[in-house]
């Protein structure tokens, strides 16, 4: 594995914990939905509550994915930060941090943007991406070593 694929590890995490909270968040207005269904006395067709039980069902087990998957983004994040402490220079660890790490809070399951870097950093975006070529040849010596 080369150093932006291990970086990226974090991201596809990152990506599976967006597409299950969408999930989430459908099924919570299916059930929403489901439940303005049943009569005034509470009673409902047998299909529907066999439904709404099997949707309620899906959203515990989703639910229950979700956060096993954020401890394992955090430990993911956690193991990263201890490897890029390795390297020998701060602004490397900076711009990947923040490349990698940092969530971008508009778009979760995306990168942040060379802009944003650069503008974090207070660096061109042609000498972010410079350094950021340099930061990934260090850190695959690091990988290396650790193999």
């Amino acid at each position: 594995m080369n150093a932006k694929e291990y970086l990226c590890q974090s991201l596809r995490i990152r990506r599976h914990l967006v597409y299950l909270r969408e999930r989430i968040t459908k099924l919570e207005a299916d059930l929403g939905y489901k439940s303005k269904q049943l009569d005034d006395s509470g009673a409902s067709k047998a299909t529907m509550t066999d439904t709404w039980g099997e949707t309620a069902a899906e959203l515990m087990d989703l639910e229950s994915e979700w956060e096993k998957d954020r401890i394992k983004l955090e430990r993911k994040n956690n193991e990263i930060r201890q490897t890029l402490e390795r390297l020998e220079k701060t602004e490397h660890i900076e711009l990947l941090t923040y490349r990698y790490i940092h969530e971008n809070r508009r778009y979760p399951a995306r990168l942040n943007s060379w802009e944003a870097v650069a503008f974090m950093l207070g660096l061109s975006m042609k000498s972010a991406k410079v350094n950021h070529t340099r930061a990934l040849k260090a850190l695959e010596r690091i990988l290396d070593e650790k193999t």
